[in-house]
C-alpha cells in the first residue's frame, strides 16, 4: 500500500481542511499520495496531481465528502479496480463507511493488508438515435430518465429481454443498482436491496397508473426504454453527473456495466445496521 489517492469534494471546506491532515499522515509513513487536480491546486501541491498513470498504479482511493463524492470517484477508478474508502463528512452518508474519527484506524488496517471490500455492480446506459449511439454513461447508483420541470408527463415504452413489457405514462423512470436502492429509487417507492445482490431495479417516477409498481430484475437482463415526449424536455442522467437531452423516439438500452466499483467496508453485513440507524427502520416515531 505505497500509492494512495485522495479525492476531495470540491465545495466542502471541511473536506479540504481534513485532506491536509490525511495527506500529512500518509506521507509521514512514506506513502506516496496523489490528489485530485482541484485540491492539489487549492493546497499548493501541484506536483502530486492525479493523472491516468496514477489511477492505474494506486492501491487505494480515499474520498472525503459524502456519498456523492464516492459516486464521482467511482467514475474515475472503476476501470482500474481501485478500492474506494469513503469518508463521510456530509449530512446523510449511506455508502461511505468511515468518518474522521475512525479513518486512521481503518487506514492502519489497509496498510497492513487487512481491509475488507465489496464489489458493487454499476449500471450502464446507451442512447440510440437514428441507428447510432449518441450518448453513453455508467453509474454506481442509478440511471434516470426524467422530464423537465415544466414538462408534462411522458410516455415510456419498456421492453425486457426484447419483449414488450409496459408503457408508463409517468414523470420518468429510474434504473437502479442495489447500491442505489437507498437513494432516488427509495424516494420513488422502490424496495431496499442488500447492495451485494446481483440485480437491477426498474422504478417508475410518479406513474399515472395504479398498476405501475417497482420491479426487481436479474442482473443479466437488458432493459430497453423508448421515449415518446411530444417535443417536451426529457433528460438522461447517470448518478446526476450531467443531463443529456433526449428526443422523442430515442431508444435507451440499459444493463449492468462490465466493471464494478470496489468499496472498502468496515465489516460485511453492516448494511442492515445502516438501515436500522439511518432510516429508523421498524421504529415508531411519536410526534
Amino acid at each position: 500500500m505505497k500509492l494512495v489517492g485522495l479525492y476531495v469534494h470540491p465545495e466542502k471546506e471541511a473536506a479540504r481542511t481534513f485532506a491536509v491532515q490525511v495527506l500529512d499522515w500518509l506521507e509521514e509513513r512514506n506513502i506516496r499520495v496523489w490528489l485530485d487536480s482541484e485540491t492539489a491546486n487549492q493546497i499548493h501541491r501541484p506536483e502530486i496531481k492525479m493523472d491516468e498513470a496514477a489511477l492505474s498504479q494506486m492501491k487505494l482511493l480515499i474520498t472525503l465528502g459524502g456519498d456523492g463524492t464516492i459516486l464521482m470517484a467511482s467514475r474515475l477508478v472503476a476501470n482500474h479496480g481501485v478500492p474506494i474508502l469513503g469518508v463521510h463528512l456530509g449530512q446523510f452518508g449511506f455508502v461511505a463507511e468511515a468518518h474522521p474519527g475512525n479513518l486512521f484506524s481503518l487506514l492502519e488496517r489497509a496498510i497492513g493488508g487487512q481491509s475488507e471490500w465489496e464489489d458493487r455492480s454499476m449500471v450502464q446506459g446507451e442512447v440510440w438515435r437514428n441507428g447510432e449511439i449518441v450518448h453513453s454513461d455508467r453509474a454506481l447508483n442509478d440511471i434516470v430518465i426524467n422530464k423537465g420541470a415544466r414538462s408534462r408527463m411522458v410516455r415510456l415504452q419498456t421492453s425486457i429481454r426484447g419483449e414488450d413489457f409496459a408503457s408508463y405514462p409517468a414523470d420518468g423512470v429510474i434504473v437502479s443498482t442495489p447500491t442505489g436502492s437507498t437513494a432516488y429509487a427509495l424516494s420513488a417507492g422502490g424496495p431496499l436491496v442488500e447492495p451485494t445482490i446481483q440485480a437491477l431495479l426498474l422504478v417508475p417516477i410518479c406513474p399515472h397508473a395504479l398498476s405501475a409498481r417497482p420491479l426487481l430484475l436479474p442482473h443479466d437482463e437488458r432493459i430497453t426504454i423508448t421515449l415518446s415526449s411530444d417535443g417536451q424536455e426529457v433528460f438522461f442522467s447517470a448518478d446526476s453527473a450531467c443531463e443529456f437531452p433526449l428526443k422523442s423516439g430515442d431508444r435507451i438500452e440499459i444493463r449492468v456495466a462490465p466493471v464494478a466499483t470496489r468499496l472498502v467496508v468496515e465489516r460485511h453485513g453492516s448494511f442492515y445496521g445502516k438501515v436500522r440507524k439511518r432510516l429508523l427502520w421498524g421504529e415508531r416515531v411519536n410526534a
